[in-house]
C-alpha cells in the first residue's frame, strides 16, 4: 500500500538525480523521520518489481535512470489507485464524487464504508469534515432516511465545486488517478475512447485546448453528463446569450451532447459557455466576439503601458498572445466559471511588483463583469505581461539543443522559455511544446525541460529537468548546476552556499541570513543584467530627486503641461527634447494615453526616443487642465517617467500605483510649498513598507 506521502515524495524524486535529505524534507514538508519511513514504504513498492532501492549514503539520496524509470512508470500507472491509500481530504473528495453522480439514488453511510474500505467511524468523521467544508461554499450536505445522503444547493455551486476539484487535481495535486478508479470501478466509460471523441470534434469544429485544460474538460465531462439530464436547469439563465448560438462551440456542445443522448437547449448553451472559458483564443477566426475581445485586448495594453511606463515595439505579437489568454478569460468571468492558477502564489511573491501593476491595469475592466477580477486570473495576466517585458534577444548558440515541454499554457511557457534562455544563453531552444509532440521532434533536440513530469520524456532517453515555470533564486541555482554537471563541463561545479553560510556564521553575526543566503545564489548565478522580474530595480524616491518635483505650475493646455513636466529631466540631462517631441506627437495620434485614473497622467515614450538616464519628475498644476479623457479629466498630477532600455523601472511604478490611492499623497501635493517635503514623504513610504515586511 502507498499513500499520499510516497507518491509527494516520488514526485519530487524523479526532478533531480541528486537529494540532500534536509533539502528533500524541507521541499516535502515532512518530518526526518516521516521521511524515512515514506522511503521505506516506497523500496517496498519497488521489491515487488526491480532489486534496486532508495539508498540514503552520506546524508544524501542518488536517484538512477532505471528508479526514476519506475516512479513515472507508478504516478503514471492508472491502476496504482488499486493499491493507494487514500488519506481524509482525498476521502471527503472520493465521497463528493459518489453524492454528485449518484444524485438520483439512495446513499448510506454503508454504501460508503463499502465504497472505500475503511471503519464507520472514519465515515463519520469524512462525513463532518466535508460537511463543513461544502457549507463555505454554499453547499449543504443532508442526510434523511428517505433519500439517504445527498448534495442541497443551487446547482451552479454544487457543479462549480466539481470543476474545481478537478482542476486543482489535474494541475496542482496531479491525482486524476483517484479519478480514474472511480470510472473503472463504476464502469462508467473509457476514458481514452471519450479523449478521441472529443479531440475528433475539436478538430471538426476548429477548436483548440491547451493540454492542461484538454484534460479537465474530459474528467468534468465524464462526470457532468449524467446530471444534465437529471438535474434542474433553474440557473440557466445566465446563459441565454443569442450570440452563443452562432458560435462553432455551441455547435462542438451540442454535437458532443448528441453522442450521450442529451438534447436540451440548456444543456447546449452551458456547455457552450463552459467550452468559451477554457478553449485557447485565435486572432486569426472571425468569430462573431472577435471585434470585442480585441477591443478588451487593446484597452488593457493601452493601460498597461500607461501605467508601467513601457511602450511595446511588436504591438502585433503582443495582441496574438493577449488575445489567446483573454478570449477565454472574458468567458470564464462572465459565466463566473471556476479558475485555479496554481503558481499564483509564486508569482505574486516573484513578481510583485507587475503584479500590482497589472492588477492596477485590470481595475476598469473589472466593472464589465460586476465583480472583482480574481488574483488567480491576475496572475495568469502578469505571467504573460512578464514574458511580453523581457527582451528576448537572440544569442549566439551552441551545439546544444534544449527542447521546452509545457502542458500549462502560453503564459507559462513563454515565462519558462524568458527564464530558460536567461540561465543558459549558450543552449539553443525548440519550443515551447505541448507532451504529444516531442515524438516528432526527437531527432532535433539534446534535452529537455519540462514543467511537468511525464513517462513518455524519459522513453527519449535524452536528459530531462523538471522545472517550475516560476523558478525562485535557488531553483535557478540548482538548475544551473544540474544542467552544466551533467551535460556542460564535468569539472564544474557551482559553489555550496549552505557551504559559504556555515563559514560567515562561525566568523560573524548574520542579523538577516535569510536575505543574506538569497544575494549569495543571486551573486552566484551571475546574470550580467538581472531581469525586473527578478529584481524590482530602484524604488521611487531613487528615480526622482527633489530638483525633479515642481508645485503650483501655471499651464494653458495639456501640450503646455506636459512640456512643463518634463522640462525638469531635460534640464538634469535624462532626456533629450526629441524624447518630449514624441510624447507630444503621439498624444496627438493616439489620444490621452498618459491619462492613466482620475486627475492623473504619467507621460513616457520609448527608451530609443531619448532617454538618456532613469527618472521621473512629479508635477502639480496650479490649476487642472482638460486632456481630454472622458473618464479621468481634468489632470493636475503629472509623473514624466524616462525609462531605460532594461524596465528596471517597474518597483517604482509599483511603489507609485500604491501612492495613487493615497489621500495623504494628493494633500501633500496640493498644499505643500516645498519639493523637498514630497521627496521626504516618498522615502519614508518606502521606509515604512520595509520595517512593515
Amino acid at each position: 500500500m502507498t499513500d499520499e506521502r510516497s507518491r509527494k515524495l516520488m514526485k519530487r524524486l524523479i526532478e533531480r538525480s541528486i537529494h540532500e535529505i534536509n533539502e528533500l524534507a524541507t521541499q516535502t514538508g515532512l518530518t526526518k523521520r516521516q521521511l524515512e519511513y515514506s522511503l521505506e514504504k516506497i523500496n517496498e513498492l519497488l521489491a515487488l518489481e526491480t532489486e534496486a532501492k532508495l539508498v540514503i549514503e552520506n546524508n544524501r539520496i542518488i536517484l538512477t535512470n532505471q528508479l526514476r524509470e519506475h516512479f513515472i512508470a507508478i504516478l503514471s500507472d492508472k491502476t496504482y489507485a488499486k493499491g493507494y491509500l487514500m488519506n481524509a481530504f482525498e476521502r471527503s473528495k472520493y465521497l463528493y464524487l459518489l453524492l454528485f453522480y449518484y444524485a438520483d439514488e439512495y446513499l448510506s453511510i454503508n454504501h460508503f464504508i463499502e465504497e472505500l474500505g475503511v471503519g464507520k467511524t472514519t465515515i463519520v468523521n469524512d462525513l463532518k469534515n466535508l460537511t463543513v467544508e461544502l457549507e463555505s461554499k454554499n453547499i449543504q450536505l443532508v442526510y434523511t432516511r428517505k433519500d439517504g445522503y445527498r448534495l442541497s444547493g443551487n446547482e451552479e455551486h454544487i457543479r462549480y465545486h466539481l470543476m474545481k476539484m478537478i482542476i486543482l487535481d489535474s494541475t496542482e495535486n496531479n491525482t486524476v488517478f483517484i479519478y480514474d478508479q472511480f470510472i473503472q470501478k463504476h464502469h462508467i466509460e473509457i476514458v481514452e475512447a471519450t479523449k478521441q471523441l472529443i479531440e475528433e470534434y475539436t478538430t471538426q469544429y476548429g477548436l483548440s485546448f491547451v493540454e492542461n485544460r484538454l484534460i479537465e474538460f474530459l474528467y468534468t465531462f465524464i462526470f457532468l453528463k449524467k446530471r444534465l439530464l437529471t438535474t434542474t436547469t433553474v440557473f440557466y439563465d445566465k446563459f441565454q446569450l443569442n450570440a452563443l448560438i452562432a458560435m462553432k462551440e455551441y455547435q462542438f456542445s451540442k454535437s458532443i451532447l448528441a453522442q450521450s443522448g442529451i438534447e436540451d437547449e440548456s444543456a447546449y448553451l452551458y456547455l457552450c459557455a463552459w467550452i468559451l472559458g477554457l478553449s485557447v483564443g485565435r486572432p486569426n477566426d472571425s468569430t462573431k466576439d472577435y471585434e470585442t475581445i480585441l477591443e478588451l485586448v487593446k484597452r488593457i495594453i493601452l493601460r498597461f503601458e500607461a501605467i508601467s511606463g513601457i511602450r511595446f515595439n511588436n504591438q502585433e505579437l503582443v495582441v496574438r498572445q493577449l488575445y489567446a489568454h483573454l478570449r477565454p478569460a472574458y468567458y470564464r468571468l462572465y459565466f463566473k466559471l471556476p479558475i485555479v492558477n496554481p503558481l499564483h502564489n509564486r508569482i505574486k511573491d516573484e513578481y510583485h511588483e507587475l503584479f500590482n501593476i497589472v492588477e492596477e491595469t485590470l481595475k476598469p475592466i473589472a466593472s464589465l463583469f460586476e465583480h472583482p477580477i480574481p488574483e488567480d486570473e491576475v496572475a495568469f495576466l502578469t505571467m504573460h505581461f512578464a514574458s511580453l517585458c523581457s527582451n528576448f534577444d537572440e544569442y549566439t548558440t551552441s551545439q546544444k539543443v534544449a527542447l521546452i515541454v509545457c502542458p500549462n499554457g502560453i503564459g507559462s511557457s513563454s515565462i519558462v522559455y524568458t527564464e530558460l534562455k536567461s540561465l543558459f544563453p549558450e543552449l539553443s531552444f525548440l519550443g515551447p511544446v505541448e507532451t504529444n509532440e516531442i515524438e516528432r521532434l526527437s531527432d532535433s533536440y539534446d534535452l529537455i525541460f519540462s514543467t511537468v513530469p511525464n513517462i513518455r520524456l524519459f522513453y527519449t532517453k535524452k536528459p530531462v529537468y523538471i522545472v517550475s515555470p516560476i523558478m525562485n533564486t535557488q531553483e535557478k541555482y540548482r538548475l544551473i548546476s544540474d544542467v552544466y554537471t551533467q551535460i556542460g563541463n564535468f569539472n564544474f561545479k557551482l559553489p555550496s552556499v549552505g557551504k559559504i553560510m556555515e563559514i560567515i556564521q562561525r566568523h560573524t553575526a548574520v542579523l538577516e541570513g535569510s536575505a543574506l543566503e538569497k544575494e549569495l545564489y543571486e551573486y552566484l548565478i551571475n546574470q550580467d543584467e538581472p531581469s525586473q522580474l527578478d529584481d524590482g530595480g530602484p524604488s521611487l524616491f531613487e528615480i526622482t530627486a527633489p530638483e525633479l518635483i515642481q508645485l503650483n505650475i501655471p499651464a494653458k493646455n495639456w501640450e503646455e503641461a506636459i512640456r512643463f513636466s518634463a522640462a525638469s529631466l531635460l534640464k538634469e540631462g535624462r532626456i533629450t527634447r526629441n524624447y518630449i517631441d514624441t510624447i507630444i506627437e503621439t498624444a496627438k495620434k493616439e489620444g490621452p494615453y498618459m491619462v492613466i485614473s482620475k486627475h492623473v497622467a504619467l507621460p513616457h515614450a520609448r527608451p530609443i526616443d531619448g532617454v538618456e538616464q532613469l527618472g521621473m519628475s512629479i508635477s502639480v498644476l496650479k490649476q487642472p487642465i482638460l486632456f481630454g479623457s472622458k473618464e479621468n479629466d481634468p489632470v493636475k498630477y503629472i509623473f514624466c517617467l524616462a525609462a531605460t532600455e532594461n524596465n528596471r523601472h517597474l518597483n517604482a511604478m509599483a511603489e507609485l500605483v500604491n501612492l495613487l490611492d493615497d489621500p495623504q499623497f494628493y494633500s501633500l501635493l496640493d498644499t505643500c510649498q516645498d519639493p523637498y517635503e514630497v521627496y521626504q514623504y516618498l522615502t519614508q513610504k518606502k521606509r515604512s513598507l520595509v520595517e512593515n515586511n
